[in-house]
């Protein structure tokens, strides 16, 4: 999941979000968040989709199966 990585930080950096407002928002610490940002670790998937609602973009888009 590569391309999760680079499209959650590509958001939050284009919406001017910090990676630690949205691990606030998902409730976890920020080592977990960039565990899953640095494609360490997988985020389970309910994470996947409250990082899309929080970005207000698709799931499709964060796991590359979309490039809108």
């Amino acid at each position: 999941m590569e391309i999760f990585g680079l499209r959650v930080k590509q958001e939050l950096k284009q919406q001017n979000k910090k990676q630690v407002e949205l691990a606030k928002y998902l409730n976890v610490q920020k080592s977990t968040l960039s565990e899953w940002l640095n494609n360490n670790n997988e985020p389970p998937m309910k994470a996947i989709v409250d990082i899309a609602v929080f970005l207000n973009v698709s799931t499709d888009y964060l796991l590359g199966l979309d490039n809108n």
